[in-house]
């Protein structure tokens, strides 16, 4: 048997992945897992204090308090952190414990993506105290996970990090939830899906604005947690407001809809693409981020500039004019979806690494 921790962030998309592992982990034979959510919270008492009052300093705090309690109720074979964001604080367990740290996206990448999150990069004399704080926590991690090669990239040419100590495994999406419909869908509009809790950090003012350039060929579904949106005049949307992921309602939606659009000004590694893939639905996006690793243009989808209302709307156009061409795009994203997306492998990729860790330490222990 082994014990395994798990430290799971729980915070925009990183919520899904952590229920499609937690899942993985319910039919996980040979494993007794204690896992660890550390929720989003804002800053409270101290916490408002120059230095302490950012996300990375509770998630660490919350992170290092948790994996002590759960040590005092007996030892961890190996632990897994998701994200490095929650790792920082954690340097004394990592070195005693094998540790996984799991990223979507290293702090250099974050910050070129970070106008779009509202983020700035700090006086140089931080910045430099927060890489030395993350190549610290690289440093005592046994091994790393990126979802994507553009994070791995990083993590070698930005942070030395040595290229054999990374795994790249995508999060992946639940096959059996997200999938195509068996029937062919039947509208007298074209239907757009749009899933983004910022909606202007992902792109909706510009979709909004293609969908009124094309009129009323199409039909928008919004699902996104920011206040409703200003729809422009002869523009036909439903606005779907925080909707719980994975939630039936919106499994409903991405089933239903022709195309998934996502013309993102700044991202990582977006969750909803994945699932849109895995639904059989071609996905027009932007090129920020990884998502140029998840759609190739005129393949499975198109990849479009960022604040390009025109362009996306041309994008569009071509797709609602041509369901032949549409369909095969989403077969091809559905593929992608089985051969690279696959949450159920992918985790256990994940659970195989860290039994490997376990047991490459209890080997360790007996020679020594």
């Amino acid at each position: 048997m082994h014990r395994l921790g798990f430290v799971l962030e729980q915070t925009l998309g990183h919520v899904a992945h952590g229920r499609n592992l937690e899942r993985a982990l319910a039919n996980e034979t040979g494993v007794e897992a204690t896992v660890i959510r550390v929720g989003y919270s804002g800053p409270e008492g101290l916490q408002r204090l120059p230095g302490l009052r950012t996300w990375s300093w509770r998630a660490s705090v919350a992170a290092r308090n948790g994996l002590r309690d759960a040590l005092r109720n007996g030892p961890l074979d190996s632990i897994f952190i998701h994200t490095q964001v929650a790792a920082l604080l954690a340097g004394e367990i990592m070195h005693a414990i094998p540790t996984v740290i799991s990223l979507d996206a290293t702090p250099r990448l974050f910050d070129r993506e970070g106008e779009a999150y509202g983020h700035r990069r700090s006086p140089e004399l931080i910045e430099l105290m927060k890489r030395r704080a993350n190549v610290r926590a690289f440093t005592a991690a046994t091994r790393l996970v990126t979802w994507c090669q553009w994070a791995a990239y990083s993590l070698v040419s930005e942070y030395d990090v040595p290229a054999d100590k990374i795994d790249v495994i995508p999060p992946g999406v639940d096959l059996n939830l997200f999938r195509p419909l068996l029937v062919a869908k039947r509208s007298e509009r074209v239907k757009i899906l749009f899933v983004g809790g910022q909606f202007e950090r992902k792109g909706g003012p510009d979709l909004l604005e293609a969908a009124r350039l094309l009129g009323d060929s199409v039909e928008l579904d919004l699902v996104t947690s920011s206040a409703d949106p200003v729809i422009p005049a002869g523009v036909k949307a439903r606005v779907h407001r925080n909707l719980t992921p994975q939630s039936d309602e919106l499994v409903s939606l991405y089933r239903n809809a022709h195309i998934f659009v996502l013309p993102s000004r700044g991202d990582c590694m977006p969750q909803a693409v994945t699932e849109a893939l895995a639904c059989g639905l071609p996905v027009i996006a932007t090129r920020v981020g990884a998502i140029p690793e998840m759609v190739t243009d005129n393949v499975n989808g198109r990849l479009v500039p960022t604040r390009d209302p025109r362009t996306l709307a041309a994008a569009i156009d071509s797709l609602v004019r041509s369901p032949g061409r549409r369909n095969e795009m989403g077969r091809w994203g559905r593929v992608l979806a089985q051969q690279e997306y696959d949450a159920s492998r992918n985790n256990r990729r994940i659970f195989a690494l860290m039994k490997s860790l376990a047991e490459r330490r209890v080997e360790a222990v007996r020679s020594a």
